[in-house]
């Protein structure tokens, strides 16, 4: 490999990276305060995609600004499963949990195809395949667009958690759910905020993802298992941890498919992911507390 073809694929690996983070950021924040694994999260994510596709033409608007429509109402759809179907079976061991996602996961899939089909679909615009010169590197305009989107959403998120009273009762309520029910918080609603908060996030990840690549009902499987990667990589729970896994993440597909081929690219971020695994199950950058 030459040193252009390294450079070339780490900086092309450093802004696919942006968008790895913020499609895997909701997963991170529902396992962080819940211990949950938000099985249901590639389906949100495609849903995002099918809802810019089909608004931004019918509205006449530029697919990144349809986020404003479609994160409210992921919001809102995120804020029902958690309240309505998850919470209840919360707290009665795992299994329950797990079988509830599965299902939302599998009923979810089946009314994509039922809506939709099984057509593949892209959101298209007229910068979709315009890209740039950076320091002499050939970079595409999307993954220039969606690291800098990335980096935006995720240090909301990290500020929104942080500095805020909503933000330290979700802390408060992934540290000690107990310990925070005595002081008065109502950790039910706190995790369905919580999850609804993680599927308006999924708007953006979505449309950016049905910008960058093609989508159909099947992609939730690969976007789920991406952003377990990516969790696993930054810390469980870690919102900067989860931008530092994507971009490893990301890197590591670049450089392999540069070094090994294209279709070496997914089995470069498995090998990481499991070697990571095995070595500190808590991830290489620990974990926050949100």
């Amino acid at each position: 490999m030459s040193l252009f073809t390294f450079t070339a694929g780490a900086v092309n690996g450093l802004l696919l990276g942006g968008l790895y983070a913020i499609t895997a950021l909701g997963f991170s924040m529902v396992f962080g305060v819940m211990r949950l694994v938000n099985i249901p999260h590639g389906e949100i994510l495609v849903l995002g995609a099918f809802l810019s596709y089909f608004i931004s033409p019918a509205l006449g608007f530029d697919p990144l600004l349809t986020i404003v429509l479609v994160a409210p109402i992921l919001f809102f759809i995120g804020y029902l499963i958690q309240r309505w179907l998850l919470n209840p079976v919360m707290g009665k061991g795992i299994e329950p949990v797990l079988l509830t996602a599965f299902a939302l996961s599998s009923i979810a899939h089946s009314l994509f195809i039922l809506f939709w089909s099984v057509n593949t679909r892209t959101i298209t615009t007229r910068y979709s395949d315009q890209g740039l010169k950076l320091a002499g590197l050939n970079v595409a305009l999307m993954y220039l667009i969606a690291f800098c989107l990335s980096v935006v959403g995720l240090l909301g998120i990290h500020l929104f958690i942080t500095r805020t009273y909503l933000g330290k009762a979700i802390r408060a309520a992934a540290q000690d759910p107990e310990t925070a029910r005595v002081m008065g918080i109502n950790v039910k609603s706190i995790y369905a905020l919580t999850y609804a908060i993680a599927a308006g996030i999924a708007a953006l990840g979505g449309t950016l993802i049905g910008m960058i690549y093609s989508f159909s009902p099947a992609s939730g499987l690969p976007w789920l298992l991406k952003g377990l990667v990516i969790v696993v990589l930054g810390g469980m729970g870690s919102i900067v941890g989860t931008l530092l896994g994507g971009v490893i993440l990301g890197v590591a597909e670049e450089l392999g498919a540069a070094a090994f081929g294209i279709g070496y690219r997914d089995i470069i971020g498995l090998l990481i992911f499991l070697l990571v695994l095995y070595i500190r199950p808590t991830g290489l950058f620990g974990r926050s507390s949100a």
